[in-house]
């Protein structure tokens, strides 16, 4: 046995060895989530969830290709170490040094220390969390091992925010980390291989690396930073067999061997590798020339892999270097795609000898820990091909996500929204309702859809179609044991519908309310930003779907198709057309316009509720039914809300726009004082003839003109005051609120004034590659669109001007010299030789600030004062002429046109200075044009027979000016009127500038072409290598055609020659466009190429078609005559600027801009408000019902949204069902806040009085939404719900407000007249925020007129004015109403038919009446005046049958006018009441008859006890047959319905017979069906039976005449009560059914009610005369 389990042992052991553990997958979920987020789009994502039996780890890789080192330290350290603040460089510890470490960077004057602080780091250090701010850099060090031969890994991610980097071991020339796409989690490795000489930087060292990390994000950010070290692995001792080509068109390469090649891109270049055993392989390609993106391939199918092909395992497109850490450890080929998109070198190697650091996923913040988790799968769809996420801004189909509990994925932002700004500044964090990390656990989502705005939902994947995919490890995560997640998952599709659990739902709901409460209050715009996003973000919790899931599927849809205007993208994701369609690609937006198309769009329209399903799951049926109508019409309209991207983009280019405009030129032209009285000191310059400025007064006008000028929302948001409040003490409040300290100078004595400003531009531009920075006073400075803001360069920002300048180190001297004009130092010869010239003869228009005139030829104080003088400007002057010939001289300031001019003559071109001249026989150095001439040729023909060049500048036209010896030169004005006529300056002249395009001479034309995308994805624009960006195109860099032949001949191009005048100037027009794609400042233009009709005809757009250059014209400057010159003396060098406290531009325009992005906060807010608030509270109430809740339904008006309407600005705030209209004079003063709520009309459903079974006639259904006046009458209908205004209204004049009216709700004939009614309190407390007291609809009589809206509805308008002051709620509601004065209707509960019919009724019954009371006249009469006459029971019948017609009568007199509506048991009585005096008047006569055929027909003596009898019979039937009544009213009356209303507000439950009524009322007409039956068979048996007797007795007397009466009336009331009692019944059971009618009661009634009784009126007329002979006769009568 003991040997049994030895041998066990050591085969379990042995099997171990072979038998690896597997990291496995425990199960896979997907599930479907959806969400809209900030700009109304709508995402639908399914969510995938794969379960694993361990937790989750990358790999950050450290993969050097092998390198021998050579300056290791052996006999000490003599490396450079900057790392030390208090010691930079640190001096050696060995003597053995002989080098000393540069203080500067080679070849430059950048200091390797420098000023800024740094942080110093250390190797496999805990990660370094650093906390900086947008724009500020933050700078680290570390200083590299000398003793091995390193390799260098740094690892940074973001936490909080986002940021850019540099890295290297020069101070500034370092590699970039990405610069555009920065959501990434960057690694890069720093490898003696780096420094290739193709390279721009040597970024490998043995001495000091700097880091610098720039924050991109507004506010403070946070992120990681660690360094990793590792020896590089040597060269091996042994050589290694080189690799053998597989394929011809590959490279094959060797492990560890880095390949260094060249790409003419854009172009693939392919590679082979052969792995040879189980090792992680590491894929290296840094960016040290161009950025490279990898694709690899293992199918030899697939042998040159593509990117977009979706059959690649690997790709690889970070912005930056390209790492891939992966596991192999089968023998496997690998196909390699190298692309680039430009020419470029390149290193590329794979090594399996590298370094790897293992990370924890979910030891990660969340947005780093989806940005690791890239290159780690693929989904394999049905048809083959694959989804990859290889790097973050990549990954729009398939994304990974952050393991979590209650999958999110809304963060990271979804690289769908990369280029939104909205997005830019989004810090996401579960504040109020924790979400914790998944251990364990795999996530990514598949985007299935999206839907933008009101747009059509862009389908791109099916959730089936993904569920039946196949999610594809690729080993390039792992386990804690270090074993590799690999193979395939399929995904079981998880509904939530079931997940809809009331508790967690309410968890939901909290921390929904208390984001909104903070969103309330939040007035920063990226604070906002961020708290929408983050409410956002709770509806994509499983609960919250699976409630929404849920309270959907009550609701009965069909899909139909809507044709609709719109701009949305309508292809699928892999369409082509998709790429040239400028709905869906921005960059062919650049050619032509997206504009709205009508387009078949499919729509979900709503049917109905499915009321099986809400009776089964719901607790309320009624309040369900009428919430889920309300939420279905909250979610359709939910788009409504957006605010679109143009009306808060125009917001702030108006203001940017008004500053602009407002900006008040420093350089005035003046030719006397006059001319400078309103910005300066009433002084003009004649030396440079321009007003000097006086920057406190300029600043001043310019802050009074943006607050006049500025929107009055802006200006209010800005100021809290209307254009009418701005005077000179708010002016002086804003200039104190802004001043800064700073260095001035109020001259011209050099370019321009000096003061505080800014210009921006990115450090890493080259100086001569872009158009120079312009200085700006602030950010709203018009720059020139230029190549270099096309995302060609990073980290633009703002700079100081001047910088570090001393205000006290410079002066100039005021009277010019040839070498000594200008700005100086204080102490430099110009500031000696000015100061040793102490008087002079001249003028000068002020003592200290400017040049001055000076008249040399005037050497002595007497001569010079009594000279007067002409000054010209500059210095210019003539002298003995008199004033009038002094004001006809002048100058012009500018030329009239352009001029090629030059060296005439024979040049030697090949010849480069003198030296290089006198080489040549008979040339001769030519210093004015610095050109070697050949003199002896005079003429073209002798310069060519020696083959040198005859040139003639002359001859060329300026824009062709390019020889060597020729130049454009302005051709002066010499006269006053060819001045003003021609002389000016096109602004085309800024791109023919030597100043600006830098290898081109001044003034010659270009070679041009159109713009196009030069990398994927991009906005069109020019090649990024050598060309620049203009208005009229693209040009070359450095010229390659100087002609307009070669230039549209050879180069394919169009010849652009500058404007020569003011015609050729503004005759080139073009489409002018936002900025918006570039890295431009904001709010600038530059021109697209769209023709006229495209650029006008642009939806929603700024575009203009304008001239693309101005004409500045020429100003004619005359001479100002001086009548004494002045003898100056103390002349000495003057302080050319002084400090000064003055005008901060940028901080009045950064404050500005913030209150506009305050403002645009308030749009968002509402807009938020509007999708979010009537959703959240209608979802809530039917999750409650349907989930088991309680106390369900409650009062609410959800918020709409707010809005700020101002003081003399037109505005509108629309909403999904109507807008309100503000006009310029609609608020009286300042922008107060409107809280706009919906007043839902389903609150004023109108109670219906239900018709009992035994009632003849139903009351007329009122209208569901009624209005009444004063007399309870509906005089109208509310048509829609209604907006209820919370806002001081004491400071509002007037506003209009529309309703969209559906087609469902047009007027009627009932109500022909549209209107709207208004909600009155019935106490004296007003109305509160958001909850509902009791109250009346009052209509307006308001003017009514129709509108069209945005979708072509029927919107109605209205103005309303005179507010009460006091009041702070108005509610306006839309109706349809009757003509005329709606107050003097009446109430009816019957219509005008229905009226008729039963006053008709009532008359029969009045008429009847009156008979019967005839007839009881005459009775009382004979029983008082006959004494003979004995009262009979016949007598009391006519006085039963009196008193039923008479009731009846008053019944239906009463009955039309409404009075017994509100009374249902006076009704009930006065309906069954009679009835029983009816059936007991029939009662006496059956028994009187019954009496007769029993008693006395049948012989029976006892006739005296007779008369006891009978009336003992009628007492009996009678006393049970009011009984029955009595029962009935009691149970009537004791059993009404008081209905629970537990649905809040929402809807009014209809009054209505509880069931006890209802049976007892069914019970009551079975009992008068049943009564009705025994009546007519009664009469049928017992009449025909007297009729019988009677007839025989006729006969027995011969046919006498004598019972002929008697004969008659009983045949006629056996006939007449037979029938009618029939029919009673049926009538009775009709009624009870509820198919009657007034018409079917109204010949009802006079079938079994009036023609009965008038028979028996008839029958028992006292006026007939009565035969007494027997006994039996007298009782029969």
């Amino acid at each position: 046995m003991k040997i049994i389990l030895i041998i066990l042992i050591i085969l379990i052991n042995f099997i171990g060895i072979f038998v690896k553990c597997e990291f496995k997958i425990k199960s896979s979920t997907i599930k479907q989530k959806s969400a809209g987020v900030l700009d109304g789009t709508t995402l639908n994502f399914g969510y995938i969830d794969v379960e694993l039996d361990d937790d989750l780890y990358r790999y950050d890789p450290l993969g050097c290709p092998n390198y021998d080192c050579t300056t290791l330290v052996e006999n000490g350290d003599c490396t450079c170490d900057y790392t030390d603040m208090e010691e930079c460089p640190k001096s050696f510890k060995n003597a053995n040094c002989v080098n000393q470490c540069a203080m500067f960077a080679p070849n430059s004057s950048i200091p390797m220390c420098g000023t800024d602080p740094w942080t110093t780091l250390n190797v496999d250090q805990e990660q370094h969390i650093f906390s900086g701010t947008e724009g500020k850099e933050i700078f680290f060090r570390y200083k590299a091992n000398p003793k091995i031969c390193e390799g260098v890994a740094i690892i940074a991610y973001p936490i909080e925010g986002y940021f850019r980097g540099t890295f290297g071991s020069h101070p500034i020339n370092q590699r970039e980390m990405p610069s555009a796409n920065y959501q990434t989690y960057n690694v890069f490795n720093l490898c003696p291989t780096d420094n290739q000489p193709f390279s721009n930087y040597l970024s490998w060292t043995p001495d000091t690396y700097y880091i610098t990390i720039i924050p991109m994000s507004e506010g403070n950010i946070t992120f990681s930073l660690r360094i990793h070290s590792g020896q590089v692995p040597p060269t091996p001792s042994t050589p290694i067999t080189p690799c053998t080509r597989n394929l011809s068109s590959h490279i094959c390469l060797d492990d560890g061997v880095p390949y260094v090649g060249e790409i003419l891109g854009p172009a693939y270049e392919y590679f082979t590798f052969q792995t040879t055993k189980p090792a992680y392989y590491i894929l290296s390609a840094p960016r040290l020339a161009q950025d490279l993106n990898l694709v690899i391939s293992e199918d030899p199918e697939n042998t040159k892999p593509i990117f977009g092909n979706r059959q690649s395992k690997y790709e690889l497109a970070e912005e930056s270097d390209d790492y891939l850490l992966v596991y192999i450890d089968q023998p496997t080929l690998l196909y390699i795609g190298l692309y680039c998109n430009f020419n470029t070198n390149y290193s590329f190697s794979i090594t399996s000898q590298g370094q790897y650091y293992s990370t924890k996923i979910t030891s990660l913040p969340a947005s780093a820990g989806a940005f690791a988790l890239t290159k780690s799968a693929r989904l394999k769809l049905p048809n083959g091909s694959f989804l990859t996420c290889p790097t973050w801004y990549l990954c729009l189909s398939l994304t990974t996500q952050y393991p979590l509990e209650d999958g999110n994925p809304l963060w990271p932002v979804p690289p769908y929204f990369l280029q939104s700004s909205s997005y830019e500044s989004i810090n996401y964090e579960d504040v109020f309702l924790p979400n914790p990390m998944k251990p364990k656990s795999y996530q990514m989502t598949v985007l299935l859809s999206s839907k933008i705005s009101t747009s059509s939902t862009s389908i791109f994947y099916s959730i089936d179609l993904i569920s039946n995919s196949t999610l594809e490890f690729i080993s390039t995560l792992f386990n804690s044991k270090g074993e590799p997640l690999r193979g395939s998952t399929t995904m079981k599709n998880v509904d939530l519908l079931a997940t809809c659990n009331y508790t967690d739902f309410q968890l939901i709901l909290n921390a929904m309310e208390e984001t909104q409460s903070i969103l309330f209050n939040v007035t920063d715009l990226n604070g906002l930003n961020n708290w929408r996003y983050r409410l956002e973000a709770l509806t994509i919790r499983d609960n919250w779907i699976g409630c929404s899931n849920q309270a959907s599927s009550l609701l009965d849809t069909v899909e139909v198709s809507k044709n609709v205007s719109t701009t949305y993208c309508p292809y699928g994701i892999d369409d082509k057309a998709k790429s040239i369609d400028p709905c869906c690609n921005s960059s062919f937006s650049f050619f032509q316009c997206c504009v709205p198309k009508v387009s078949l769009i499919p729509t979900v329209q709503f049917v109905s509720t499915i009321d099986d399903k809400i009776e089964n799951q719901c607790s309320s049926f009624e309040c369900t039914q009428s919430v889920l109508s309300e939420y279905y019409k909250s979610l359709s309209n939910a788009d409504e809300c957006t605010v679109p991207d143009y009306i808060t983009r125009n917001l702030k280019l108006s203001a940017a726009e008004t500053v602009r405009a407002c900006k008040v030129p420093t350089r005035i032209p003046c030719d006397n004082d006059d001319h400078c009285k309103n910005t300066t000191l009433t002084k003009c310059d004649l030396f440079s003839r321009y007003c000097i400025p006086n920057l406190e007064n300029i600043d001043k006008i310019y802050i009074e003109c943006v607050l006049r000028n500025l929107s009055p929302s802006v200006l209010y948001a800005f100021a809290q005051i209307s254009s009418q409040s701005v005077n000179d003490s708010l002016v002086q409040s804003f200039y104190n609120e802004n001043i800064q300290d700073d260095c001035i100078s109020e001259t011209f004595v050099d370019s321009d004034i000096l003061r505080n400003a800014m210009f921006y531009t990115s450090p890493s531009i080259k100086f001569d590659r872009c158009y120079p920075p312009v200085v700006c006073l602030d950010s709203s400075c018009v720059l020139e669109h230029d190549i270099c803001f096309d995302q060609l360069y990073t980290v633009f920002q703002e700079f100081d001007f001047p910088a570090d300048f001393n205000c006290s180190l410079y002066g100039f001297c005021q009277i010019e010299s040839s070498t000594c004009y200008g700005v100086y130092e204080i102490g430099s010869a110009c500031s000696q030789l000015c100061d040793a010239t102490t008087s002079y003869c001249g003028h000068c228009s002020s003592e200290n600030q400017t040049y001055c005139h000076q008249i040399t030829t005037l050497t002595d104080e007497t001569t010079c004062k009594s000279n007067s003088a002409c000054l010209l400007p500059n210095g210019e002057y003539q002298l003995g002429v008199t004033k009038e010939q002094c004001e006809s001289l002048g100058q012009c300031s500018d030329g009239c046109g352009y001029e090629c001019s030059g060296y005439i003559g024979c040049v030697i071109e090949n010849s480069y200075n003198s030296t290089d001249c006198t080489a040549h026989t008979g040339a001769v150095w030519n210093p004015q044009y610095d050109v070697c001439t050949f003199v002896s040729a005079t003429s073209p023909s002798t310069c060519s027979s020696n083959s040198y060049s005859w040139i003639d500048c002359s001859s060329h036209s300026p824009d062709e000016c390019y020889p060597i010896t020729c130049s454009v030169q302005r051709v002066p004005c010499t006269t006053k009127d060819s001045c003003i006529g021609s002389g000016g300056t096109c602004s085309d002249q800024f791109f023919s500038s030597s100043s600006n395009t830098y290898f081109y001479p001044d003034g010659v034309g270009k070679c041009i072409r159109g713009h196009f995308s030069y990398r994927t994805g991009s906005f069109p624009s020019c090649d990024y290598n050598n060309e620049n960006d203009s208005p009229m195109g693209c040009f070359p860099s450095h010229p390659n055609h100087t002609d307009k032949i070669s230039c549209e001949t050879i180069g394919g191009g169009k010849w652009w020659a500058p404007a020569i005048n003011k015609t050729q100037c503004l005759s080139k027009k073009a489409c002018k466009i936002l900025d918006i794609n570039s890295d431009n400042l904001p709010f600038n233009f530059r021109f697209n190429e769209m023709d006229e009709q495209q650029c006008t005809g642009c939806y929603q757009s700024n575009n203009q078609w304008t001239e693309m250059f101005s004409w500045s014209a020429a100003r004619w400057i005359p001479g100002v005559f001086i009548e004494n010159l002045d003898w100056i003396e103390n002349n000495s060098f003057k302080a050319y600027s002084h400090p000064k406290k003055t005008f901060n531009y940028r901080s009045f325009y950064t404050n500005l801009m913030n209150s506009v992005d305050t403002l645009t906060a308030d749009y968002l807010r509402s807009e938020t408000f509007c999708r979010m608030e009537r959703i959240q509270s209608n979802l809530n109430s039917i999750s409650c019902s349907c989930s088991g809740g309680s106390e369900c339904f409650t009062e609410s008006i959800p918020l709409v949204g707010q809005t700020k309407p101002c003081f003399g600005e037109s505005s509108t705030f629309s909403f999904d069902y109507g807008e309100i209209i503000f006009e310029s004079e609609s608020i009286k003063q300042g922008c107060p806040i409107l809280l706009i709520s919906q007043y839902s009309k389903e609150i004023f459903t109108s109670t219906a009085p239900e018709s009992l079974p035994s009632n003849f006639v139903s009351y007329q259904v009122p209208e569901k939404y009624g209005v009444l006046n004063d007399k309870d009458a509906i005089v109208g209908v509310l048509i829609g719900d209604g907006i209820y205004i919370k806002a001081q209204f004491s400071i509002i004049n007037k506003l209009t407000v529309c309703s969209i009216i559906p087609e469902s709700q047009r007027t009627t004939s009932k109500f022909p007249v549209y209107d709207f009614a208004t909600l009155i309190s019935n106490t004296d407390d007003d109305y509160d925020d958001y909850h509902i007291f009791d109250g009346e609809l009052i209509i307006l009589d308001s003017v009514v007129f129709n509108k069209t809206a945005k979708d072509g509805s029927l919107m109605i308008c209205s103005n309303f004015s005179n507010f009460n002051p006091k009041s702070s709620v108005q509610a306006f509601f839309p109706v349809i109403r009757v003509h005329g004065n709606w107050n003097d209707v009446s109430k009816q509960v019957f219509d005008e038919s229905t009226r008729g019919l039963l006053f008709t009724l009532a008359t029969f019954y009045l008429l009847v009446g009156l008979w019967a009371i005839f007839q009881l006249g005459v009775i009382v009469f004979k029983q008082i005046n006959l004494p003979k006459v004995n009262f009979q029971l016949v007598n009391g019948l006519t006085l039963i049958v009196t008193i039923f017609i008479l009731m009846r009568s008053l019944y239906f007199f009463i009955l039309p006018n409404g009075h017994l509506a509100g009374s249902p048991t006076s009704d009930y009585i006065l309906v069954i009441l009679p009835t029983f005096i009816y059936f007991t008047a029939f009662t006496v006569i059956i028994v009187l008859w019954y009496v007769i055929v029993f008693l006395v027909l049948k012989k029976n003596r006892s006739a005296e006890s007779l008369s006891r009898r009978v009336s003992k019979l009628v007492l009996y039937v009678n006393i049970v047959i009011y009984l029955l009544f009595i029962a009935c009213c009691l149970v009537f009356t004791k059993t009404q319905s008081n209905p629970t209303n537990d649905c809040g507000s929402r809807i009014i439950i209809p009054a209505k017979s509880s069931i006890p009524q209802k049976a007892i009322s069914i019970t009551y007409a079975v009992i008068q069906a049943i009564i009705s039956v025994l009546l007519g068979a009664a009469f049928v048996y017992l009449g025909s039976s007297l009729f019988f007797v009677m007839h025989k007795t006729r006969k027995a007397l011969g046919g006498s005449s004598i019972n002929s009466s008697h004969y008659n009336r009983i045949f006629l009331l056996t006939l007449i009560c037979s029938i009618g009692f029939i029919l009673h019944c049926v009538f009775i059971l009709v009624l009870v059914s509820g198919h009657s009618s007034i018409a079917f009661s109204f010949v009802g009634l006079i079938i079994t009610e009036i023609i009965p009784t008038l028979t028996i009126l008839y029958c028992y007329d006292p006026f007939k005369k009565i035969e007494t002979k027997s006994k039996s006769s007298e009782i029969s009568m």
